[in-house]
C-alpha cells in the first residue's frame, strides 16, 4: 500500500465515518422498508420492556420491606416483552397498548411519590412533571397506537440520519487518530458538539435580534407591537375576503416568530429570565392578535360566508402533518437565525408556518359564536408554537449557538422547562392524531373504492369512470359511455370485502351518444 493510499485511508476510513455511514444506512432502511422496520421496532420495544421490568424487580428486591407492587409491575413488563418475542404475529397495536398501560401506571406512581415528598424533596416538582409526562405519553400511545408507531419509526430514522451525519462530519474533520478510536456514539456526538461554536460575535448579534433588550429596547418593543397589530389586521381582512395572496402578505409582516425563537434560545442556554420575558411576549402577542382580529371582524363586512370560507376551513382541523411542517419550519428558522448565509430564508419560513393567520381565524370565528372552529384554529397555533420551540432548541444546540459546557452547567434549570414543553407536545398530539386518522382513513377508503371500481369496469373501452366518492357507508359512482355495465351487486360485494364492513354501492350511468360531422343530420 502506497503512502498516499494510506493517507487517504486514514483521512476517510476511520471508526467515526464507518459508524456514521452505518447509521445513515440504517435510517434510510427504516424509511424505505417500513414493514421490516416495524418488526424491528417491536423487538426493540420487547427489549425495553424486559430491561425496564428487570430494573424494577432488582431495585424493589434491594429495599426492605420489599415493594411488591413494583415487583409485580416489573414481572408484567418482563412477561410482556417475552410475549412480543414468543408471539411475533400478535397484533402490534395490542403490544404497544400493553406498553402504554405499564408506562401509565409507572407515571401515576411517580406522581404519587412526588406529591408525598413535596415537603422533604426539592426535586418534587421535576418528578411531578416527569410523572405527568409519562401518563400523557401513555394516553397518547394507548389511544392512537398506529400514529405513535409511525412517529417512533420516523423519529428513529431521523435520529439515525442526524447522528450518522454528525459522526461522518467528526471523522472527516478530526486529525487526531487517538480521538477516532473506540468511542461510542455518545462520545462522538459529545466531542462534535464540543467543537461547535458560532462565536461570541454571532451570539451577541443573535441575542440582539431575538430579545428586546437595552440599549434600544423601547424601539424594539414598539416595532414588535405595531407590526403585530398591522399583520393581524391584514390577516383578518384577508380571511374575511378569502384571499390566499393577502394572507401570505400578512405572514411576511408578522413578527411573532422572533419571541418564539427567543424562548428556544433561552432554554438551551439556561437564560431563564429571558425565557420568561420572551414567553410573556408570546402570550401577550396571542392575546393582542385575537383581540385585534375580533375587533376587525366585528366591524368589517363578511364578503364570504364563514361556513364556506376556505381560509377558515383550512385552519380549524389541524393534523399531524401541520406539526411536521412546524417542526421543519422551526428548524429552518433557527438555522437561518444563526447563519448569515441563509438569513434571507427566514422569509420563506414565515410563509411556511402560519402563526398569525390561525389567531385571526380564532377572532373571526368568535365573532359569529363558532367556538368549535375557534378552538381548532387555536390548537393549530399551539401546534406551531410547541413544534417550533422543540425544533429550534435542537438546532441551536447542533449549530453551536448553545455551548455544550453551558448545557451541562444549566441542565437542572432546563429539565423542567423542556419536559413541560414535551408534555405540551404530547397533549397536543391527541387531537391532531384523531384528525389525522380521520383524514388518512378517508383517503384510504377513497383510494380503495377507486381501485375496486376500476377493476369492476375492467377494460371496457366504451365505458368511462367519471367519479368515485365515499360518503360514510355509501359509495357513489358515476359512469358514462355506451353499452351494458357490469353487475352492481358484484361491485357492492367487492367494496364490502375491501372495506371490511357492509357498504351500499350507488351507480349513476349516463349513456352518451357520440356524433361526428359524417353521421350528424
Amino acid at each position: 500500500m502506497t503512502d498516499k493510499l494510506r493517507e487517504i485511508e486514514a483521512d476517510w476510513l476511520n471508526p467515526a465515518t464507518i459508524r456514521g455511514a452505518a447509521f445513515i444506512l440504517g435510517g434510510l432502511f427504516i424509511l424505505m422498508v417500513p414493514e421490516a422496520s416495524a418488526r424491528l421496532l417491536a423487538l426493540a420495544l420487547a427489549a425495553a420492556l424486559v430491561v425496564m421490568g428487570g430494573a424494577d424487580i432488582w431495585s424493589a428486591a434491594r429495599i426492605r420491606p420489599i415493594v411488591w407492587t413494583t415487583v409485580g409491575l416489573g414481572l408484567i413488563s418482563v412477561l410482556a416483552g417475552a410475549g412480543i418475542v414468543l408471539l411475533p404475529d400478535l397484533a402490534f397495536d395490542v403490544l404497544i397498548q400493553i406498553f402504554a398501560i405499564i408506562l401509565g401506571i409507572r407515571g401515576v406512581m411517580v406522581v404519587i411519590r412526588a406529591l408525598q415528598s413535596r415537603s422533604t424533596s426539592g426535586a418534587w416538582t421535576f418528578n411531578l412533571v416527569r410523572g405527568g409526562l409519562s401518563v400523557a405519553a401513555a394516553v397518547v400511545i394507548f389511544v392512537i397506537p398506529d400514529a405513535v408507531e409511525t412517529a417512533l419509526m420516523l423519529t428513529i430514522a431521523a435520529t439515525a440520519l442526524v447522528s450518522g451525519g454528525i459522526m461522518i462530519s467528526y471523522g472527516l474533520t478530526s486529525s487526531d487518530a487517538d480521538r477516532l478510536g473506540a468511542v461510542e456514539l455518545g462520545g462522538f456526538i459529545k466531542r462534535w458538539l464540543g467543537e461547535r461554536d458560532v462565536g461570541e460575535e454571532m451570539r451577541v448579534e443573535v441575542i440582539d435580534n431575538l430579545y428586546f433588550e437595552a440599549p434600544d429596547s423601547s424601539q424594539k418593543q414598539t416595532g414588535y407591537w405595531v407590526l403585530l397589530v398591522l399583520s393581524t389586521t391584514i390577516a383578518t381582512l384577508a380571511i374575511l375576503a378569502d384571499s390566499t395572496a393577502v394572507v401570505i402578505g400578512a405572514m411576511l409582516v408578522a413578527p411573532l416568530m422572533t419571541p418564539i425563537l427567543g424562548v428556544s434560545a433561552g432554554i438551551v442556554n439556561g437564560w431563564m429570565s429571558r425565557v420568561s420575558r420572551a414567553f410573556a411576549t408570546v402570550v401577550g402577542g396571542v392575546a393582542v392578535s385575537i383581540l385585534t382580529a375580533w375587533i376587525v371582524a366585528s366591524w368589517a363586512p363578511h364578503f364570504v360566508p364563514i361556513a364556506t370560507n376556505t381560509q377558515v376551513i383550512s385552519r380549524v382541523s389541524p393534523t399531524l402533518l401541520d406539526m411536521m411542517i412546524a417542526v421543519a419550519a422551526g428548524a429552518a428558522g433557527a438555522y437561518a437565525t444563526v447563519d448569515k448565509r441563509v438569513s434571507s430564508s427566514i422569509t420563506g419560513v414565515a410563509i411556511a408556518v402560519a402563526l398569525v393567520p390561525p389567531l385571526g381565524v380564532v377572532g373571526v370565528t368568535l365573532t359569529v359564536g363558532n367556538y368549535g372552529d375557534a378552538g381548532g384554529a387555536f390548537v393549530l397555533f399551539l401546534t406551531n408554537l410547541v413544534s417550533i420551540i422543540l425544533a429550534a432548541s435542537l438546532v441551536f444546540v447542533l449549530t453551536g449557538f448553545a455551548l455544550v459546557t453551558k448545557l451541562q452547567e444549566n441542565r437542572e434549570k432546563m429539565k423542567t422547562v423542556i419536559i413541560t414543553v414535551l408534555l405540551g407536545a404530547l397533549i397536543i398530539m391527541v387531537p391532531l392524531a384523531f384528525t389525522s386518522e380521520g383524514i388518512l382513513t378517508s383517503a384510504s377508503r377513497q383510494s380503495r373504492a377507486q381501485a375496486v371500481a376500476e377493476e369492476w369496469l375492467g377494460d371496457q373501452e366504451n365505458l368511462r369512470l367519471n367519479r368515485v366518492e365515499v360518503n360514510g357507508e355509501e359509495v357513489d359512482i358515476v359512469i358514462t359511455g355506451e353499452g351494458e355495465i357490469p353487475s352492481v351487486s358484484s361491485l357492492n360485494k367487492e367494496l364490502s370485502e375491501s372495506f371490511g364492513t357492509a357498504t351500499v354501492a350507488v351507480v349513476e350511468y349516463f349513456p352518451s351518444l357520440r356524433l361526428t360531422a359524417e353521421n350528424q343530420p
